[in-house]
């Protein structure tokens, strides 16, 4: 009996050990600069319609809710890009020097659980609307990729909630 508890008294110990060395400040900054890195590269190549740097930011299996025009949901690399490659075109519209866009993510709040990082942000790139993103990211071997990404808009419209 005794030698179960002592066993449990370690692992107890041990475990609270690796708890608190994996969430120091300096790993948490840390990884919270990696993930901010992967936005901005991730940001910039949508600006630019970077379509190779776009599309190598996203996992195989990634999906993909859109904010407007496409109710489904996409799921994995084959459907994300068949739509993305439309909004390309349709955000291209017979320019031909980037940037196409100038993305401005505001608010940005980030939430890192280990290998998950969550990013929630709005863009005021639609008079009228508030649009409000998503991005889930997951650290892999290659670094951080999306796995899921979130688009949806509001009507600034009558926001006034009544009490």
């Amino acid at each position: 009996m005794k030698g179960c508890l002592v066993r449990a008294l370690l692992s107890l110990i041990s475990l609270l050990l690796v708890l608190t060395a994996a969430s120091s400040p300096a790993e948490t900054e840390s990884l919270e600069t990696e993930v901010r890195a992967t936005l901005a590269q991730f940001i910039t190549a949508f600006d630019n319609l970077d379509w190779e740097a776009f599309r190598s930011a996203f996992d195989d299996d990634a999906t993909v809710f859109y904010p407007r025009g496409v109710p489904e949901r996409a799921n994995g690399r084959a459907e994300f890009e068949r739509t993305f490659r439309i909004v390309f075109e349709q955000i291209r519209q017979g320019k031909t020097a980037a940037p196409f866009m100038d993305i401005q993510p505001r608010d940005l709040k980030l939430q890192i659980f280990g290998e998950i990082a969550i990013a929630t942000f709005h863009l005021d790139d639609r008079p009228g609307f508030t649009n409000r993103r998503t991005i889930v990211l997951q650290r892999a071997g290659r670094g951080w990729k999306i796995v899921h990404l979130h688009a949806s808009e509001v009507s600034n419209v009558n926001t006034k909630r009544e009490r």
